[in-house]
């Protein structure tokens, strides 16, 4: 059987560990710190074939949240819980796509969440809830401060995205009454609102995020030589998601819907 409290109990173990300068002494909590991007959650990773590749030395964040549910239950079932499929990369806008695509992100937090953080106008830093209380979450991260540390947010915090949910067993359906909403009312009722011009927030940025990945505009600034996500729906998105419907055979009404997100969410 698996649980919330299994995850929750190896991240808070891993609180203080600090990221290394070389790729030595990984095993140590405290030796070797420095900002290198080098830990043995990734080396533990590559070791077991997790990702589509060795991801030590690069940016840590979401290799500890999988390191946790792989330490708990292994390769197959750790990626069953987090909702993983295909060609894994350590991305967290992957990995929060992943549950989006099971109608498994939300905005109501739980502990055990994989919570997921707004930074440079898109997802790219991710936690664990390991508690939740009336007016603020606490969490574990990965490479927060070069280190694993513990973190309170007000559950207001304009820096949170959303949370995934783990199917955890305690969360598994035990009859079709109870069993969650098909992915059309999960993802236009309850988890991914209907977007369309004049809509503005962190779906819209998860949206248009989903949207440059696959080639189109939306209207942002450039940076690095990417488009960055702004969050506002304007006639730029619009477009967009005309020229995506089009392509993808959806009614063309540059809204974005159960179908068009369905699409969005899957190719």
């Amino acid at each position: 059987m698996n649980s919330a409290n299994d995850i929750i109990r190896i991240a808070l173990a891993e609180v203080g560990y600090r990221e290394k300068a070389t790729n030595a002494s990984l095993d140590d909590p405290q030796a070797n710190a420095g900002n290198g991007n080098w830990t043995r959650y990734a080396r533990d990773l590559a070791a077991a074939g997790y990702y589509n590749g060795n991801k030590n030395g690069y940016a840590w964040c979401d290799c500890f949240v999988d390191w946790c549910f792989f330490k708990a239950y292994g390769v197959a079932e750790g990626q069953r819980i987090q909702c993983q499929t295909g060609d894994l990369g350590a991305a967290c806008m992957y990995s929060a796509q992943y549950y989006m695509k099971q109608g498994r992100y939300g905005q109501d937090p739980k502990p055990g969440d994989q919570v997921f953080f707004n930074a440079d106008g898109g997802i790219n830093h991710t936690g664990i809830v390991v508690e939740v209380k009336a007016s603020s979450i606490v969490t574990v991260e990965g490479n927060s401060a070069d280190q694993v540390q513990k973190r309170t947010y007000d559950r207001g915090s304009a820096r949170i995205a959303g949370y995934g949910h783990p199917l955890y067993d305690e969360d598994t359906p035990t009859s079709a009454a109870d069993a969650p909403p098909s992915l059309e009312e999960k993802l236009v009722t309850v988890e991914l609102p209907l977007l369309k011009n004049g809509s503005v927030g962190n779906v819209v940025k998860n949206a248009q995020a989903l949207l440059i990945q696959q080639g189109y505009t939306c209207g942002g600034r450039i940076m690095a030589g990417r488009e960055i996500p702004d969050g506002e729906f304007g006639p730029t998105t619009e477009d967009s998601v005309k020229r995506f419907q089009c392509m993808k055979n959806l009614a063309v009404d540059g809204i974005i819907e159960a179908g068009t997100w369905e699409v969005l969410l899957t190719e």
